[in-house]
């Protein structure tokens, strides 16, 4: 009978082993499997965060792969979607990406209105998941036609709302729970006060501190047949409000992240009702980020209510980690999230001084190896920077909470010493991550969207062509430095994959056949894709009540004084002068004006038409149009005849990239009496500079204007403010947005002084090996 019990136990045992292992390796193939596919996740640093609308908008995007924790190196395009408040799209742009970096802005103007706009930068591969990994970026913009009320600090007290997150979901009867508290107002502004927990005999049964983001914690050994009630009352604050109903049983998961020797201890805690119901069940402890994930079998026996197990952080993912109870049925019990901070951070030295000119020279080195850095300097006086973000909180911290924290620069703080507790109780507050265990277990990623990586050119020719020739299209920008081909297929098609192509550029194709000679014939071109979509719901920044102002401080901008008087030209003046040499003018109607152009002088071509008499655009198939203002002779508004040395334009696109630099003279004819050709309409005549290379406008080519590329980056240029203390409340010393470290080396950044007794610092920045750096700081300036 004893060998037969032994047999038996030793069948379980067995079976149960094998359970235990089959399910071990479900968990690891649903995780290999969901995660297979590369995510990105992409942080934005903005030069600041409120701008006048006559001001440059500028900022530095980095990528990141969540499966490598390094730059995604791979992503190319990037698609930027600006909203108004009304959450209407007032402009798009495609930015060309490399080596997990990006660049790039706007130029504002009197169009933006003030209020907020949302800027939002995702790709299209992002829409194959899930979990949202794009980044939204609320800037508010202001019109310098209005006054500006600052906004005050304090949070909107009479809107205060309380959110209860107990360890294992609910509270267990009989057993020491934790209880996570957040308190915010309608804005999600955290709420600092105090409260304490009654019985229903009003008792204080415990007490709790929130901190500046809203998060606290209190403990509770609760009885199931008790009520419990939270309040707080303070002059600002009166709240009263009842506890969840205890439950009779449960399961609970708790951790001490604070050991030494970088150990993590993890307990699984039931009641003596629990112990009773999940005797002898297996348990599988889940700790997991993304791909990285280990397991770890629980038993409770008869005698025990608590399970606890040692773990060397070394083996986790820096940032959030899921801790996942998964029953025999491969159910989620409970969730809890823990943060594992990185062991070493790296450590940046800034320091600014005084140099020659009157300028500031501020020097900065970092431990960061082979790493790109963006740097905005502000003056010390400047009220635009709210640094509420890092990129540390976007890639560590939001990439894995259902509810994203999206003031989370303090939780980096090297100033806040209480960072750490602070991160604790932000975890505890946290009651899952965004990685539902449903979808790993049973939703794996459909990849119905491709990895964008450039733009595609692509058309068809016209001309009827031999089935067995071997014709091509060459594609040339000399501008741009670009000579391309492709064959044309049987169907006349032809294809430009992968391409960099920004907007504005101009493209010259033509057919060359097997002999490599040009062939005459037209050619239709286009650019695909145009903007993706985002399939995702979109993470508005919704103003839930109104943000309160600061009715006692408020600023004024300055009328300008010139601004009735003066007109200033951003573009260049040209006159006519007599003193200059004119080459061709004899070849002109007495009726032309010529114009001499100055070697100096810039801008483009059609901009110095449209100053001239002319309009000039694109049409609606986006080719360049120029016709005549009405009112000038025979009140005709048709198109000039338009000449190159002499050599008649055929296709006006030709002429949107032609820049005043590279033009000796100008004619220009509104009679049409200048040559035969031109039908009352006028006539345009252009002679290039001698050392300009004139092929390109010599060859016979089909021509194409970019409009769906990537946006052009801009110049970033201080704007001018009409007084100097509009300049030290919001204007910008310096934005230097692509640093390069390579070997620890330092770096120089040089920006104007004025009468700065300190600047504003903010720095953000990531190594090839995924090191990460967020600081803001203040720099006194010292003389030398």
């Amino acid at each position: 009978m004893r060998l037969i019990v032994k047999i038996s136990c030793l069948l379980f045992f067995l079976q149960s082993f094998s359970q235990t292992t089959s399910n071990q390796e479900k968990i690891k193939n649903y995780i290999d499997t969901y995660f297979n596919y590369d995510r990105e996740s992409i942080h934005v640093q903005f030069n600041k965060n409120i701008y006048v609308n006559s001001e440059d908008l500028a900022f530095k995007g980095y990528v990141w792969s969540k499966n490598n924790n390094t730059p995604h190196s791979n992503t190319a395009n990037v698609q930027l979607v600006v909203y108004n408040e009304q959450q209407e799209i007032i402009q798009k742009q495609l930015i060309f990406t490399t080596k997990g970096t990006f660049a790039g802005g706007l130029h504002l103007n009197n169009k933006f209105k003030t209020g907020k706009y949302y800027f939002h930068f995702y790709t299209n591969w992002m829409n194959n998941f899930t979990e949202d990994g794009s980044f939204m970026q609320t800037i508010e913009i202001i019109d310098k036609n209005e006054p500006y009320n600052f906004k005050t600090k304090e949070p909107d007290w009479d809107t205060a709302k309380i959110t209860l997150s107990p360890e294992g979901g609910s509270i267990l009867n009989d057993i020491n729970n934790a209880v996570g508290i957040s308190i915010k107002d309608c804005n999600q502004k955290g709420i600092e006060t105090d409260g304490i927990v009654l019985d229903s005999k009003s008792n204080e049964v415990s007490q709790f501190h929130t901190n500046k983001m809203g998060n606290g914690v209190f403990y509770l050994i609760p009885n199931l047949n008790e009520k419990y009630t939270l309040k707080i009352k303070s002059d600002k604050l009166t709240i009263a409000q009842p506890l969840p109903k205890v439950q009779e049983t449960g399961i609970i998961v708790t951790y001490n992240n604070n050991l030494p020797k970088n150990k993590l201890i993890i307990a699984v805690k039931t009641n003596e009702k629990g112990v009773e119901l999940y005797q002898n069940k297996k348990f599988i402890l889940l700790i997991q980020q993304n791909k990285n994930a280990i397991q770890q079998e629980i038993v409770f026996d008869t005698k025990e209510t608590e399970k606890t197990l040692l773990f060397d952080k070394k083996y986790l993912s820096n940032g959030v980690n899921s801790i996942r109870l998964i029953d025999e049925n491969l159910n989620e019990i409970t969730e809890r999230l823990v943060y594992i901070s990185p062991v070493n951070s790296p450590i940046t030295t800034l320091q600014a001084k005084v140099v020659a000119n009157d300028s500031i020279q501020l020097s900065g080195k970092t431990e960061l190896n082979q790493a790109s850095l963006s740097i905005s300097v502000l003056p010390e006086n400047n009220v635009c920077i709210n640094q509420n973000r890092s990129i540390q909180g976007t890639f560590y911290l939001n990439n894995y909470l259902d509810i994203p924290e999206t003031d989370n620069y303090a939780y980096y703080d090297l100033e806040n010493k209480e960072r750490k507790q602070d991160m604790e109780l932000l975890m505890l507050n946290q009651n899952k991550s965004k990685f539902l265990w449903d979808n790993i277990k049973s939703n794996p990623p459909k990849i119905n969207h491709s990895f964008d990586k450039g733009v595609t050119i692509s058309g068809k020719v016209e001309k009827k062509l031999n089935p067995n020739s071997k014709n091509r299209i060459s594609l040339v920008s000399l501008k741009d430095n670009v000579f391309d081909e492709a064959v044309i297929d049987k169907n006349n098609d032809f294809k430009f994959e992968n391409f960099f192509a920004q907007d504005s550029t101009v493209f010259v194709l033509q057919m060359i056949n097997e002999k490599s000679l040009s062939v005459a014939t037209k050619i239709e071109a286009r650019v695909s894709p145009s903007q993706t979509f985002f399939s995702l719901p979109l993470q508005f920044d919704k103003t839930i009540c109104p943000t309160k102002k600061n009715l006692d401080k408020s600023f004024t901008f300055s009328v300008s004084k010139a601004k009735d008087s003066i007109i200033n030209l951003k573009e260049i003046t040209i006159k006519s002068t007599k003193k200059d040499v004119l080459k061709h003018q004899k070849e002109m109607n007495f009726m032309a004006t010529s114009f001499k152009v100055k070697e100096g002088d810039y801008g483009r071509f059609l901009d110095f038409l449209n100053r001239n008499g002319y309009r000039t655009g694109l049409d609606e198939d986006g080719n360049v149009f120029i016709s005549v203002n009405r009112g000038f002779t025979g009140g005709n508004s048709g198109s000039p005849t338009v000449y190159i040395d002499n050599d008649i334009v055929l296709d006006n696109n030709l002429l949107f990239n032609l820049y005043m630099n590279e033009i000796d003279e100008i004619y220009m004819d509104k009679s049409g009496n200048s040559d035969v050709v031109s039908v009352g309409n006028g006539t345009i005549k252009i002679f290039l500079r001698e050392n300009l290379k004139k092929d390109y406008y010599d060859i016979k080519y089909t021509s194409l204007i970019v409009n769906k590329g990537f946006a052009k980056n801009i110049k970033f240029k201080n704007s001018q403010f009409e007084t100097q203390n509009e300049f030290y409340y919001f204007g910008t010393l310096n934005w230097s947005p692509n640093i390069t470290i390579k070997d620890n080396q330092n770096y120089e950044i040089k920006l104007p002084k004025g009468n700065q007794k300190e600047i504003q610092v903010l720095l953000e920045g990531f190594s090839d090996d995924g090191q990460l750096v967020s600081e803001t700081r203040r720099i006194p300036v010292s003389n030398p």
